[in-house]
């Protein structure tokens, strides 16, 4: 069965809970990497409880004398009920303490990750962003708007919501502006900038020669955005979300995949490069791989399709 993001905040926030109080026993540990790999949504879920807890012990240390009467430093089981029971309570706080402390104009912050990295940040809304392979990214939070630049590469966005300040997404000419969802967005070269939204509506917007398209898409959508072009959108089942959704768990997952588009996406990840036979190039392929592991990729390849393969330095050579 699957859990509302309202349940599996409530879970991310005793683990959040959990990792506070001190390491946790090897048993626990397991319980934990197997949660978090559960859901592409746990790993964001237990970033915004981290950053929750945060914002609750600041609180303390806050320099406006009017909220100093008002709230006192939160004990444990306070701030456990503040951020395990949610609810008005948390949204109060999280808006009381932004407007006090987060929300004065910060300098930017770049985050990257270099070919075959993944890494996820807390932001400090309470924000989650996850970056995929060789990514590079700028987040500028003002007192109007947050603000992220997504300079190359790709990346899973977990927002925090904030209806007063909107959290806008920019790559090359597009930008998706969101304010409490979640969604990926990727910028490769060459290749037209995809929206996949997983939770929540966000608008996709595009200057041209007309003025501004501008497009909602719902949970459950892929928007593709080509330069000079039309914002095309389409649904997408929740299987093909989660295949499409797999490189924050190390994986790629093809359906029906040519070899030539399945050795253009394994490119992405690894210094060693695929090579196939242009008479092979169309034949599909379908199939989990790490994404690490090019070489697992074409033994299969070979094994499935009665195809060859041979390696060469840093190239891996499928051929009939």
């Amino acid at each position: 069965m699957r859990l509302s993001s309202q349940q599996i905040d409530r879970q991310a926030a005793e683990w959040a809970f959990k990792l506070e109080s001190g390491p946790l026993a090897p048993e626990q540990q397991a319980e934990l990497d197997a949660w978090l790999e559960a859901d592409v949504r746990h790993p964001g879920a237990l970033g915004k409880a981290v950053a929750c807890l945060a914002r609750i012990d600041r609180i303390g240390a806050i320099g406006a004398d009017g909220l100093k009467r008002t709230l006192k430093p939160a004990t444990f089981w306070t701030r456990r009920r503040m951020v395990v029971g949610g609810g008005a309570t948390a949204s109060l706080l999280a808006a009381t303490v932004s407007g006090v402390i987060l929300w004065n104009d910060q300098e930017p912050e770049e985050f990257v990750t270099k070919i075959g990295e993944t890494c996820t940040v807390n932001l400090a809304d309470g924000s989650t962003v996850t970056l995929n392979t060789d990514t590079k990214l700028r987040v500028a939070f003002r007192k109007e708007a947050r603000d992220v630049q997504l300079i190359r590469g790709e990346a899973m966005f977990h927002v925090a919501k904030d209806k007063r300040r909107p959290f806008i997404v920019t790559a090359a000419e597009t930008q998706v502006r969101a304010i409490g969802t979640a969604f990926n967005v990727q910028l490769l070269p060459q290749r037209p900038v995809r929206i996949l939204v997983q939770e929540g509506i966000v608008e996709v917007s595009q200057p041209n020669t007309e003025g501004v398209r501008r497009v909602r898409a719902p949970a459950g959508t892929k928007a593709v955005v080509a330069e000079g072009s039309a914002i095309t959108t389409h649904s997408v089942s929740a299987v093909q979300l989660e295949r499409d959704l797999a490189w924050q768990h190390g994986q790629l997952e093809f359906n029906n995949v040519t070899l030539a588009m399945a050795a253009e996406e394994f490119a992405r990840y690894s210094g060693t490069r695929i090579t196939i036979d242009p008479a092979i190039a169309n034949r599909t392929i379908t199939g989990s791989y790490a994404a690490n592991d090019p070489e697992g990729f074409a033994r299969t390849a070979a094994a499935v399709l009665d195809v060859q393969f041979r390696i060469e330095d840093d190239e891996i050579r499928i051929s009939r």
